[in-house]
């Protein structure tokens, strides 16, 4: 096997800039439309220039085969008034051209003449159609959007004493939606939250992610267990999966057993917070002193396991973290943007960034984060990314209609113990729940059922 030498990743390196600077300025190039108008104008005012300075000085220059490819010019982004004035303006000149005495009756004359009508009508006929086509993608891109606001509905900005953001892109630039996904609940006494990936692209995708998001926004609403929702967003996988192995396709088991959708759920509860991950990156912490990843235990993904049996509510797999304090952001976010390399393979730097945008609001915060994941790739994301940003504005405020105390929102005084949690007198360092404990050192036991797909009912 050859060994990849510095200089070979320096080449390709440079080549895939190259490419990107190309695009970069093709895109530039089209969305200009003022040039595509400006230049079959030019090249019309240059033949009327030519010919005008010639009849001065008497010299006969045959330009006037230079006046065909105006309409077609014209055609490229022109609407087709811009199409048939060019070509009015070109025939009309080709005419007054064609009478000279030196170019009357010679068939280079004629010939001109007839290709010049000829390509007019043609670039008429083809700036219809494409004002026809922009007209149908507009139509379909309204679709795309609606499809967008049902599947990705815009989040609270505020829910109580909580101060909310999010950001969606697409890795296609003409895409709107992809197998990222996100939603927020907002309930009188919590506030839920899910992020989440389907593993793979597509409509495929598309149909998942909005499975879980429909069973997320119900189970939401009426469990009572955090696991317990989870358990309702996997079995509505495990659903979309039954579905695709019965399809079409002779990869289509293989691909229905390989369906899942890395999670993680967030519950917000009178300044507490709950995490149930389930294989997706852990939710990032902002605090004063820093950047850092609650210490969450993964579950597996949605689709994979989906029988949660717990010996209690709901604290198995959870993180409870009872320092939410005043100020304190929350950042969820798919593996799009961790992920993400520049043109030397190097992965995007997300503690660095956010300690950069540490002073930047939360209501731009997803952007601004995004925007430097765009400056870092280069413009171009090789994977959909999605951001939730979740600021606690602080005790005393309301939260879902309840006032949260300094106790419940965890802020104590420099030296104080909180009374009969984990941290006062005979706490061990971890969250106490209520309920029975079966498993070693008194921890509890998720006990999990694995699912056939293929043949058990959800």
């Amino acid at each position: 096997m050859r060994r990849r030498t510095p200089r070979a990743g320096l080449a390709r390196s440079t080549a895939r800039l190259r490419e990107r600077l190309w695009e970069r300025l093709w895109e530039r190039l089209w969305g200009r439309l003022w040039i595509w108008l400006l230049l079959p104008w030019l090249l019309v005012l240059a033949v009327v220039v030519v010919e005008v300075t010639d009849g001065i000085q008497g010299r006969v220059t045959h330009v006037g085969s230079l006046l065909t490819p105006a309409p077609a010019l014209a055609a490229v982004r022109g609407r087709p008034r811009d199409v048939l004035a060019v070509s009015a303006a070109a025939l009309a000149i080709g005419l007054a051209t064609s009478f000279e005495p030196a170019a009357a009756g010679s068939d280079a004359s004629a010939t001109a003449l007839v290709s010049l009508a000829v390509v007019s009508a043609a670039g008429l006929v083809a700036a219809v159609a494409r004002r026809r086509r922009e007209g149908q993608l507009v139509r379909i891109r309204q679709v795309a959007e609606a499809a967008q606001l049902a599947l990705l509905s815009p989040v609270p900005r505020r829910a109580g004493g909580l101060r909310l953001a999010a950001r969606y892109s697409a890795a296609e630039s003409d895409t709107l939606i992809g197998g990222d996904l996100y939603e927020v609940v907002v309930l009188p006494d919590r506030t839920r939250l899910i992020i989440g990936d389907v593993r793979g692209k597509g409509l495929p995708a598309i149909r998942t992610a909005a499975a879980v998001l429909g069973a997320f926004r119900e189970a939401a609403q009426y469990e009572s267990a955090l696991t317990t929702v989870a358990g309702r967003c996997s079995r509505a996988v495990a659903r979309c999966a039954r579905e695709a192995a019965a399809g079409d396709g002779p990869d289509a088991e293989a691909e229905a057993d390989e369906l899942f959708v890395t999670a993680a759920l967030v519950e917000v509860q009178n300044g507490r917070l709950r995490v149930v991950d389930l294989g997706h990156p852990p939710p990032l912490l902002l605090t004063a002193e820093g950047c850092a990843p609650l210490p969450v235990e993964p579950l597996p993904p949605l689709g994979l396991v989906h029988g949660f049996t717990v010996g209690w509510d709901d604290d198995c797999g959870l993180t409870v973290h009872t320092r939410w304090s005043p100020g304190d952001r929350l950042l969820l976010h798919t593996d799009g943007i961790d992920e993400a390399r520049d043109g030397r393979g190097r992965f995007f730097p997300l503690a660095e960034t956010l300690e950069e945008l540490r002073g930047v609001p939360t209501e731009r915060l997803p952007d601004e984060l995004l925007d430097a994941v765009a400056r870092h790739t280069g413009g171009r994301l090789r994977d959909d990314a999605a951001v939730v940003a979740v600021e606690f504005s602080g005790a005393g405020e309301s939260v879902n209609g309840e006032t949260v105390t300094r106790e419940a929102a965890g802020v104590r005084e420099p030296g104080e113990k909180e009374r009969g949690g984990p941290d006062g007198p005979g706490g061990t360092g971890k969250a106490a729940p209520s309920g029975s404990r079966d498993g070693p050192g008194g921890r509890p036991v998720l006990r999990t059922i694995p699912d056939d797909r293929r043949s058990a009912g959800s």
